[in-house]
């Protein structure tokens, strides 16, 4: 099948009524330029002439007035629909997502109290732990550390073992 507009045009009206001659000679001249479309057209041109030949499907009498009792039936159902549809669609989609978020949410919060009663717990454990120990000295044996340190001293480098080593 082609795309080709003129192509088309010429189906479609073969489908609804026999070509005319100048529409017959279009169709001849276009196929003389596209040959590859040639067995689809008689394909078409067979299928139209059997539809063609179908009788006409029986109708009741009635038809017309049960297509339009459908039509008005289809109308008062949609004027029957609540309104604001769009609002409970909106619901029923928004809602589990945003239950959702909300476990997910509190979950979180959750175990984040839990984490920081579990720090705080520890935190005075330790506090409490150091606080009980007395065997620590206290502050003022840092007021005569520059004595001690004083008699202490470090011995000078040896020269001459860095002069080796080097």
């Amino acid at each position: 099948m082609t795309n080709d507009p003129i192509y088309n045009h010429l189906r479609e009206l073969s489908w609804r009524r026999k070509l005319t001659s100048a529409e017959e000679a279009e169709l001849r001249t276009w196929l003389a330029t596209h040959p590859e479309a040639q067995t689809d057209w008689q394909a078409e041109a067979g299928l139209n002439a059997g539809l063609g030949r179908l009788r006409d499907a029986p109708v009741p009498s009635n038809f017309t007035a049960r297509v339009l009792q459908a039509v008005e039936r289809e109308a008062v159902a949609e004027l029957r629909r609540p309104q604001g549809n769009w609002l409970t669609w909106l619901w029923l989609r928004w809602l589990p997502k945003a239950a959702f978020a909300a476990v997910v949410v509190g979950a979180g919060l959750l175990c984040f109290q839990q984490v920081q009663a579990a720090h705080r717990k520890k935190l005075v454990e330790s506090v409490a732990a150091v606080s009980a120990v007395s065997s620590l000295p206290g502050p003022d044996i840092l007021r005569d550390f520059d004595a001690i340190r004083a008699l202490n001293p470090t011995p000078a480098p040896d020269e001459q073992l860095l002069a080796v080593l080097q």
